[in-house]
């Protein structure tokens, strides 16, 4: 069967309540063709999960599962100033698995609400 994949949907709510997730760096969101430059869409945040609390049922999930996996957000806007490592959440956040395993997420949102250590 073809093109099943729009039909699938990822529930970034559920994925990332109990995730504990940190900004790290940030660069131009950009749209290329022929490989230039054509247009800045916005900004893409490089982030990692720093702790996994998620319940993903069963008795073989090891603790703190997706623990220090990276995760890329696009937003279209400018990033606002922020410190290294500070708690990061996501604005009306949607994504779609893909890759040959299902494996690999890409995540959107309208914006990011960053939480500096206190």
């Amino acid at each position: 069967m073809k093109r099943l994949r729009q039909f699938n949907t990822f529930d970034c709510e559920a994925f990332f309540k109990d995730k504990d997730v940190r900004i790290m760096a940030q660069e131009p969101w950009n749209e290329y063709e022929d490989g230039k430059v054509i247009k800045q869409l916005g900004t893409k945040i490089k982030c990692v999960i720093a702790t996994d609390n998620t319940d993903y049922g069963g008795t073989d999930v090891e603790p703190d599962l997706n623990a220090g996996e990276q995760v890329d957000v696009k937003i279209p806007l400018p990033l606002k100033d922020f410190k290294k490592f500070s708690r990061i959440t996501f604005v009306k956040p949607s994504a779609s698995v893909y890759g040959t395993f299902q494996s690999e997420l890409s995540l959107k949102a309208d914006d990011v609400e960053i939480h500096p250590p206190k």
